[in-house]
């Protein structure tokens, strides 16, 4: 293939996947500092009064489940399901799980295991698992691919056929935003 072709085949593609850059950009700036924005979460407290209960039922409950389980330390997480059904969560994000049917009188362990390379390659994205070099070269890395293709609609001259990939790429990149 000549030089010219590969410049249309850069051109279109880049105009098709530009939306996509710049979303994907800032949202990675703003997914290395979620923390400073408050998790995108606004929170409203209410407290309201209510009877006192007894503590004993569920601590009757939870020591014996402790004990079924084999363990002295409380879980992370409780969660009542449906059916009689609950599970003890202990660890990050529920590492290892236990899921204990009291109806049916049986428990199911669940242990999580990190899947290498891949666990260390998505890390990447979580800003409190790395290092502040690594989040500040990341969104300079994003502030340069944002600059980098908004700089390419300056430099062109447009076609008909470069606007209908502008439209089709954006149109497709707002219909994802739209399902996600």
């Amino acid at each position: 293939m000549n030089k010219r072709r590969w410049r249309k085949i850069h051109r279109w593609a880049g105009l098709f996947l530009l939306g996509f850059l710049v979303l994907y950009s800032l949202t990675g700036l703003l997914l290395n500092h979620r923390k400073s924005f408050g998790y995108f979460q606004t929170r409203q407290k209410t407290v309201t009064e209510v009877e006192v209960q007894p503590q004993d039922v569920l601590n009757d409950v939870l020591d014996t489940y402790k004990q079924e389980i084999g363990r002295d330390d409380n879980p992370t997480v409780i969660r009542l399901k449906k059916g009689g059904v609950i599970e003890f969560l202990y660890g990050s994000h529920g590492r290892t799980t236990y899921i204990i049917d009291s109806m049916k009188g049986s428990m199911t362990r669940i242990d999580k295991h990190d899947q290498q390379p891949w666990y260390r390659l998505n890390s990447l994205h979580k800003s409190y698992k790395v290092g502040n070099s690594w989040i500040w070269l990341t969104d300079c890395i994003a502030i340069l691919m944002i600059i980098l293709a908004l700089s390419g609609l300056l430099i062109f001259r447009f076609t008909r056929l470069d606007l209908l990939l502008l439209a089709l790429g954006g149109a497709v990149m707002l219909g994802g935003m739209i399902l996600a």
